[in-house]
């Protein structure tokens, strides 16, 4: 008979998982997002109003990702 297996142990136990802090980039992404389509049937003003707060908060949520990142290391 086989011996059962036992658990695989994590490569690096000392390690804990990181999760994303708190962030209200993507609530205002959402919004930008949403400008932009509400744009589309309406004025173009709107539009270009929603793409430059989806541009703004694409850019601050990818900076604030990469300093998470760094901040691991």
């Amino acid at each position: 008979m086989d011996e059962p297996e036992s658990p695989e142990q994590p490569l690096h136990p000392t390690e804990e998982e990181h999760g994303p802090g708190p962030s209200f980039w993507p609530a205002l992404l959402a919004v930008g997002v949403a400008m932009s389509l509400i744009g589309v049937i309406t004025k173009v003003v709107v539009v270009v109003i929603g793409l430059v707060i989806l541009l703004v908060a694409l850019g601050g949520w990818l900076r604030d990702a990469r300093r998470d990142y760094r901040s691991l290391s």
